[in-house]
């Protein structure tokens, strides 16, 4: 699963500068000149949607796999500009550097300038509202002015750049993670400082370079109002597979738990003390309980069970009990799985290759063209067909799907790569959470693999709009 958190404030610092411009669409970051034209981007990130999904259960957040930051490159789709000139003669595209990502531990305010000035003399009555090189509110100064220390700011993480037109892409796992506690998260200490949000620069050795030309790196910011705004990406390691169907013997399998009230679609969280397994003569053979009952997401639970053939049979059923507390009564739950042989599992030759041409693919929960509401969750159902068979929806399929979107003819570009669905007691799934997507025109694609073969199966059109417009 993945989820995007977008900046609540940005703002472009010039140094020896009052200017603000927290709503120019995008963000530039510099060096150089005998004046030392300096600029440094800040901004903050909303995690209130992130927070609110821990807090109802929809996110483990102990199945938290990563937090990477992105921002889109001016001039990431038009490469045709490295190591060209930038809108102004003395400005070049900066090549072969660093950024460093910087923490800010005082408030500010996002201010509601636009335009870049480098030189207050261009200023007949220079602007004293916040936030700027100077000032992190209306008359209220930074500490250290641009929001930065040398040798005392704690730098977050760094990365490097070789032409200048790539995207920035910074693991922060540490420094958002650390802004969980409190939210049922309890892992890194690794950031401990308090924060209010976070800073670009280039290196220090840069900025105290005097070179003729300034050195410039843009970015797409927070009010470019397309599709590169940039965000937080969060990772979730919540993939389902589910090995009820397809319970083979000598092999690890997955057994999962779903909670439902009412009439489905609310999911529910339960209490649960054990889970027994029974064999094919209804022989109590195992007791599963703590740890061993995993919490994988809100009413989800899985269980992992290894079945020896050299005491079992295969084409056997087998038991599974769930022993449950739900609002202080005990149930119980009781499913099946049917144990298969491992020779059907592990294939040795290219023979057993699946012929991607014998599957036919459709879609429910979306429709082709639909305009989609932001803000709501769809859960994707696969129909899957092969044909000359009376098989459909349990053959044990390794489906992955992904959503991107499209720059012109020319590129595509990944808004979910690739990821497996959901193989559930049902079927194939899996939920597209739309209330981090921006409005725009979306691809949907469904492709199977067989190892290292793929073929892509299905593609869906689809809209986000907001308030019903694009």
């Amino acid at each position: 699963m993945i989820y995007r958190s977008y900046f609540s404030k940005n703002n472009t610092l010039i140094d020896n500068n009052y200017t603000n411009n927290s709503q120019n669409p995008v963000t530039e970051i510099s060096f150089g000149t005998y004046n030392k034209q300096v600029s440094r981007y800040i901004f903050d990130v909303d995690l209130s949607g992130l927070i609110e999904k821990i807090e109802n259960d929809l996110i483990n957040p102990t199945r938290i796999v990563k937090h990477v930051l992105h921002m889109t490159n001016t001039i990431k789709y038009a490469q045709q500009y490295i190591g060209k000139k930038s809108y102004s003669l003395n400005i070049n595209r900066a090549s072969s550097f660093d950024l460093n990502l910087y923490n800010i531990n005082e408030d500010w305010d996002e201010g509601s300038g636009y335009d870049f000035i480098y030189s207050d003399t261009l200023l007949a009555t220079p602007i004293y509202e916040a936030a700027n090189w100077y000032q992190r509110k209306t008359n209220v100064e930074w500490s250290n002015y641009g929001a930065y220390l040398s040798g005392v700011t704690e730098i977050i993480a760094t990365q490097s750049f070789q032409t200048g037109a790539e995207n920035l892409e910074i693991d922060i796992t540490d420094y958002i993670n650390q802004n969980l506690l409190g939210t049922g998260y309890t892992g890194t200490l690794a950031y401990t400082g308090e924060t209010y949000g976070l800073g670009i620069k280039f290196s220090d050795d840069l900025e105290n370079l005097i070179v003729e030309f300034r050195e410039a790196v843009a970015f797409h910011a927070k009010h470019t109002n397309t599709w590169y705004e940039p965000y937080i990406e969060t990772i979730i390691d919540d993939t389902i597979i589910d090995d009820r169907n397809y319970f083979y013997l000598d092999k690890e399998n997955d057994l999962y738990l779903y909670v439902n009230v009412g009439n489905g679609n609310v999911i529910y969280d339960i209490d649960i003390e054990t889970v027994n397994i029974y064999d094919h003569e209804d022989n109590l053979i195992d007791v599963i309980s703590g740890d061993s009952i995993v919490f994988i997401s809100k009413g989800i639970y899985k269980i992992n069970l290894l079945i020896d053939s050299t005491e079992y049979p295969d084409a056997v059923l087998f038991r599974d009990e769930w022993v449950l507390t739900i609002n202080g009564r005990e149930t119980k739950y009781n499913g099946e799985f049917y144990l298969i042989s491992q020779e059907n599992f592990y294939k040795i030759n290219q023979q057993s290759i699946i012929d991607f041409n014998n599957y036919f693919f459709y879609f429910w929960g979306i429709k082709e063209n639909e305009n989609i509401k932001a803000g709501n969750i769809r859960k994707i159902k696969l129909s899957i067909k092969e044909f000359y068979s009376n098989q459909n929806k349990f053959l044990p399929l390794d489906i992955e799907y992904r959503l991107f979107t499209t720059i012109g003819d020319k590129y595509e570009i990944d808004v979910i790569p690739f990821t497996s669905t959901n193989r559930t007691n049902t079927g194939y799934e899996f939920d597209l959470d739309t209330s981090w997507l921006i409005p725009q025109d979306y691809k949907l694609q469904i492709r199977m693999k067989n190892g290292n073969y793929y073929e892509n199966k299905q593609n869906l059109n689809f809209t986000i709009v907001s308030n019903n417009l694009l």
